[in-house]
């Protein structure tokens, strides 16, 4: 670190230039695009150390356990109604007026009903040898009758239940509300479930000690969304670069550190001859041709995904057998929609950006008109962000010298008039002054 920091120096402050801030913000300009990228590193490595970070985490930690003290009463408070609605749908089956058994038929339709059977089974009799198709014929005059003589019993037996019904006007009363009972119930529940789900999103955002990883898969890739946690989905809601309602949209993969690739990948050249007798090829070999041509082949390398169907493929290739990949998996699965949700809507902003700048006529050269003097600025969309916390906060960027404030400065131009008082601070008269006669 002490030769890229001195390496930094050298071109920020140099010894032909008086070592002033102006000095610095003008050779920033002409920076290296690899120093800014290391002096930045640097920068986020040193931050961690600094109390604001450190009270922020204690901060965050605190929020934490008074999020998790919320779910849990919110938890008892869902416990306790799933209880009542339980008891409510034990006391509906209760009062639920039950139908009775089917009732016997009439007197006339058994006696219409047996003279009909004994007319059948005597045709059936004395035609006995008559041809085989006569058969379809007694078996379809019969099956007739069978449906008349459903139907009146089902007719019956609705007329029966609805006198029933009509004779238990209380118990109909005290059924249905319970019913109404059960529905407010289950839409308690439905609001504690979703009162649930919102302290949940909270603890996740407010869980920042660490970068929480998806997993790893076969060949030892760690795959990280970063905005799995510590921060909302969709990005600061209050920062300059909100209107892009992404934060990321990536799902990157970091390849594999030095004693993974040793033992898993670089293998010693009798377990390679072994792996290629086997399976007839080696695992570099493997991983160069399953991970096609984008790899990544230590931790300092990167790749990531950006396209929603490419992380279902990348779901449907992670094999279940493996535990590292049914971990991942199981992981990609649970967050695949918010995923591609903000995939989705990176593409979005992408593709509006870009037609809004073919749109846009914008100036090649200076223009000057009458009243004043239009100068093209940078296209760049990483320099719309703004600092809007220290802006809110600090009144001024970190860049900027603190600015005295205005109650001071009125504070010296028009002194206070000092009146007297006495040992307990008190005026000693009603003005605050002697009577002068």
């Amino acid at each position: 670190m002490e030769k890229v920091c001195n390496e930094i120096l050298k071109h920020l402050a140099p010894l032909d230039a008086e070592p002033t801030k102006a000095t610095v913000q003008r050779q920033y300009s002409t920076l290296d695009v690899n120093l800014r990228i290391q002096a930045l590193q640097i920068i986020c490595l040193l931050s961690l150390e600094t109390k604001a970070i450190r009270n922020y985490l204690e901060e965050c930690s605190n929020q934490m356990t008074e999020f998790r003290k919320e779910k849990i009463e919110y938890q008892k408070a869902r416990k306790v109604a799933l209880e009542e609605l339980r008891r409510l749908h034990q006391e509906r089956k209760a009062l639920q007026p039950e139908p009775e058994k089917s009732p016997t038929p009439a007197p006339e339709l058994e006696a219409l009903e047996d003279s009909k059977m004994t007319g059948v089974d005597g045709e059936s009799d004395q035609g006995g040898d008559s041809d085989e198709d006569d058969g379809p014929k007694e078996r379809s005059l019969r099956g007739g009758l069978d449906r008349v003589l459903e139907r009146k019993r089902k007719q019956e037996e609705e007329r029966e239940r609805k006198e029933q019904l009509a004779k238990q006007p209380k118990g109909s009363k005290q059924y249905q509300r319970v019913l109404k009972k059960i529905e407010e119930q289950k839409a308690n529940i439905a609001k504690l479930e979703e009162k649930i789900e919102v302290v949940d999103n909270d603890l996740r955002e407010a869980d920042c000690p660490r970068t929480r990883c998806l997993g790893k898969d076969r060949f030892c890739n760690r795959y990280w969304w970063f905005e799995r946690n510590a921060m909302p989905y969709g990005g600061m809601p209050n920062s300059s670069t909100a209107e892009a309602q992404y934060a990321n949209g990536r799902l990157w993969v970091q390849g594999p550190d030095e004693m993974e690739r040793v033992g898993f990948i670089n293998v010693p050249d009798d377990q390679k001859k072994q792996y290629q007798k086997e399976f007839g090829m080696t695992p570099a070999d493997r991983k160069k041709a399953e991970e096609g041509s984008t790899q990544v082949s230590n931790a300092q390398e990167w790749a990531y995904y950006d396209e929603p169907e490419a992380v279902d493929k990348l779901i449907d290739w992670l094999d279940s057998r493996g535990n590292r990949e049914l971990k991942l998996r199981k992981e990609l699965q649970l967050q695949r929609d918010t995923i591609v949700k903000y995939m989705t809507r990176r593409k979005e902003y992408l593709a509006q950006t870009a037609e809004r700048a073919e749109s846009e006529e914008m100036p090649t050269k200076r223009v000057t008109t009458r009243t004043k003097t239009y100068v093209e600025g940078s296209t760049h969309r990483c320099l719309k962000w703004r600092n809007a916390t220290a802006l809110s906060e600090n009144g001024h960027l970190h860049v900027d010298a603190s600015r005295p404030s205005k109650r001071a400065k009125r504070a010296t131009d028009e002194p206070k008039e000092i009146k007297a008082t006495n040992r307990q601070g008190k005026p000693l008269t009603r003005q605050g002054t002697r009577y002068n006669f």
